[in-house]
């Protein structure tokens, strides 16, 4: 035993002496059949000479060297399956005596933090985070600098990542986290609110805009100036004056649509539009645009 415990203590590999020195020794460990095969080399300027090679059983090297017996366990995102997955390994010093890979067995808060990171750098896409939910994100922001009394925390750039974990925890596939549906999104998103908060924004700011006439337009947000709201001149008959959202705190810039849906008139205050606009406006797209109503 005396002599295992010479061996072991040896360099797991070294590199070939060099040539210039008369005898030298070098030891080198591997694995095979469920053992460690320790080989001593015994070198001359021109021959090499194999002159030892002892099997160590394992549970050896556990009674004789515990310190150097471990084992370690690794979760990561493998790119090519596109799942987190978990690796175990036993080594002897640097010697890995036995891998094992598992793609169900990764904690979910860890697993969720590697998903985030995959769909924060764009390598993974969730597929419903489309441009409403982006409104609504729009509409929260808005909502906190033009009503400061609601005490609203906007939502920065910083704080998606902290979404998107929520959404990926309990996943540990890139599929999964791919699918995850509308519903899915906005209760994450709605939790961002108090019960407070949720119950005035769409009140304060809504999605659409109900006119006089009935008709619905809907309003686009953006990170500064006011609300847009875009719609055909011929849905705009028999409107006058401004709108404005929040109780008449924010004002809405209205965009008159030609037939073809292309603005024709950016203004804040319809009754203008139609006095001093409309029958120029008249005259030149009746004649592209008969078969419609004109006024």
């Amino acid at each position: 035993m005396r002599n295992l415990s010479t061996i072991a203590k040896a360099p797991l590999a070294t590199a070939t002496p060099d040539v210039d020195c008369w005898r030298s020794v070098c030891t080198i460990a591997y694995r095979a059949n469920s053992k460690v095969f320790v080989i001593t080399n015994a070198w001359s300027a021109k021959i090499k000479v194999l002159s030892l090679a002892t099997a160590v059983e394992e549970p050896w090297l556990k009674e004789l060297f515990p310190a150097d017996y471990r084992e370690e366990r690794t979760v990561v995102y493998d790119s090519e399956i596109k799942r987190v997955i978990t690796r175990r390994e036993r080594r002897f010093r640097d010697l890995v005596l036995e891998a094992r890979v598992s793609g169900d067995e990764a904690p979910l808060g860890e697993a969720a933090l590697l998903l985030t990171r995959e769909v924060v750098a764009g390598r993974i896409k969730i597929e419903a985070w489309d441009e409403t939910v982006e409104q609504w994100i729009l509409r929260v922001n808005r909502m906190a600098e033009w009503f400061p009394e609601l005490e609203v925390n906007p939502l920065t750039e910083a704080d998606r990542p902290t979404l998107v974990e929520q959404l990926c925890y309990g996943e540990l596939g890139a599929r999964a986290v791919k699918d995850k549906g509308k519903d899915e999104i906005m209760a994450v998103l709605r939790d961002w609110l108090t019960a407070e908060q949720l119950a005035v924004l769409d009140d304060y700011l809504p999605e659409r805009l109900t006119m006089a006439n009935g008709r619905k337009a809907k309003l686009e947000y953006a990170k500064e100036g006011p609300p847009v709201m875009a719609a055909r001149i011929q849905e705009l008959y028999g409107i006058e004056g401004r709108f404005t959202l929040g109780r008449g705190r924010v004002p809405v810039k209205i965009h008159v649509l030609a037939p073809n849906y292309r603005p024709i008139q950016v203004t804040d205050d319809l009754t203008s539009f139609w006095r001093d606009m409309y029958p120029t406006v008249k005259t030149e797209l009746s004649r592209r645009y008969p078969r419609h109503e004109w006024r």
